[in-house]
């Protein structure tokens, strides 16, 4: 999930060297801090990336719901690319996004920053900044979109809806990749 900053929001300096802007009421050590995360959640090295359509080697459903996901593990080889196709028939916004540990966590601590800072999480803007990495959707209620995925390395890994509470209730599984 890069959650890079989109254009919108970077073009929003106000004079304070943030890339998130003043607008969003951030101080400098906030706005740096943001910059670092930014930086982490573009780097998807240690698990995969993303993936051409293709190279598409098996397809994937997932359904989103209350407030689960209706798989719990994946087995995967490396060199795979996988379409996962991701349908919210939940009654609230979801969200999935593929790392391993240390990354899942990153992407929940931006969360808060972000819901903080008033960004709706199925906003454009915020579908905006995932884009490039492309690990990671969000989807409002009966939304389906898809992420096509190689996983480069082998280990343990995570899906998790890091919608603020979601995975921390269990809306999250496993992925191993052999």
């Amino acid at each position: 999930m890069a959650l890079m900053v989109s254009p919108a929001i970077a073009a929003q300096d106000h004079g304070h060297g943030s890339a998130h802007g003043a607008g969003h009421g951030m101080s400098r050590d906030m706005a740096e801090m943001m910059k670092e995360m930014d930086r982490q959640m573009a780097d998807t090295s240690a698990f995969g990336r993303k993936g051409e359509v293709s190279k598409v080697t098996r397809t994937v459903n997932i359904e989103a719901s209350e407030i689960r996901f209706d798989t719990a593990e994946l087995d995967f080889k490396v060199g795979e690319t996988i379409r996962f196709v991701i349908v919210n028939n939940g009654e609230q916004p979801h969200e999935l996004t593929i790392g391993d540990a240390a990354y899942q966590e990153t992407a929940r601590e931006m969360m808060r920053h972000m819901i903080e800072m008033g960004m709706d999480p199925v906003s454009p803007e915020h579908a905006a900044m995932h884009a490039s990495a492309g690990n990671t959707v969000t989807l409002d209620v009966g939304e389906t979109k898809e992420i096509v995925w190689t996983f480069t390395e082998a280990g343990s890994f995570e899906f998790s809806c890091n919608l603020i509470g979601h995975s921390e209730v269990g809306m999250k599984g496993g992925i191993v990749v052999n």
